[in-house]
């Protein structure tokens, strides 16, 4: 059985996950990062401000942040209902989330602590997903096998941040899904060793949250056979060549203004397992961000 460990920010689903992987694999560790809670507080939330005002400009960062705060006042009372949806449906499927193995907390993935942390564990594959750090070459290849990233979204047409509300901004739920790939020295440009689409979702009335942690609930099939090929050494990359290549960051208050106007044609048509699986093509794609 492979040797794992865990990398990504502590919440309710990725505790669903460590638990999918304690009963998959040999999970001898969990990496809890603080990269993604920067949210959480008003410090954190300026500090970040600050570093994306360094990096973007003032405007950028104003309409994100009206965005961030709009979103909170308005989806705050849909959040619960959506992560008890999909705490329930694991559990149906994989029973109560436990587990009690080794941890350690950080605010940088790469650093010397976390690098000694993995080391001492001797691991055959890190898995990871709700981060938002870039792993530096001395942490990603430490395991025998590499770093995996469970991405919400489609690569490469739906790389960096935040796939699922592109997709949807952009009127493409077919490319609502998710991606498995081997990290290397560029952001989401490792190797692919497993896509599909995420099933069974309403576009009108799921939050993009929800359909990115649902589409890595739909994953969980094809990683746990993904397990067995990379013990046995018969996993193979898929190809992506002379497919479009996107990387998208935080949305603003304008691009959420626009994804609802621009959904209403939509008519509350509900994207079923069949009616997404029909369309497997790779379009064009016109308005990135």
């Amino acid at each position: 059985m492979l040797r794992t460990i865990f990398v990504g920010s502590p919440n309710r689903f990725t505790g669903l996950m460590v638990h999918w992987l304690s009963k998959h694999t040999d999970l001898v560790g969990a990496v809890w990062t603080s990269s993604a809670e920067w949210a959480k507080t008003v410090p954190k939330t300026a500090q970040f401000a600050r570093r994306r005002l360094d990096r973007y400009g003032l405007p950028k960062v104003i309409n994100e942040v009206c965005y961030y705060y709009v979103s909170r006042k308005i989806l705050k009372d849909q959040g619960e209902p959506f992560q008890s949806r999909l705490y329930n449906d694991y559990v149906r499927v994989h029973g109560e989330p436990s587990w009690n193995g080794d941890f350690s907390h950080t605010d940088d993935i790469n650093s010397p602590d976390v690098l000694r942390f993995v080391r001492d564990r001797q691991p055959d594959l890190i898995m990871s997903m709700c981060i938002n750090e870039f792993f530096k070459r001395e942490i990603r290849e430490t395991p025998r096998l590499g770093s995996f990233l469970w991405h919400e979204g489609i690569v490469p047409e739906y790389k960096g941040l935040y796939s699922p509300f592109w997709a949807i901004h952009n009127r493409e739920p077919e490319m609502l899904g998710y991606s498995v790939l081997r990290m290397n020295g560029r952001y989401d440009e490792g190797e692919v060793y497993l896509q599909g689409r995420v099933t069974d979702i309403n576009t009108n009335t799921d939050s993009p949250l929800y359909i990115g942690h649902k589409a890595i609930l739909d994953s969980l099939p094809g990683v746990g056979i993904l397990l067995e090929q990379l013990e046995r050494g018969t996993a193979k990359p898929v190809s992506i060549q002379g497919r479009p290549s996107v990387t998208y960051t935080y949305p603003g208050l304008t691009d959420w203004i626009r994804m609802k106007i621009r959904n209403r044609g939509l008519n509350g048509e509900v994207l079923t397992v069949g009616e997404i699986n029909s369309q497997m093509h790779v379009r064009e794609f016109g308005d990135r961000r």
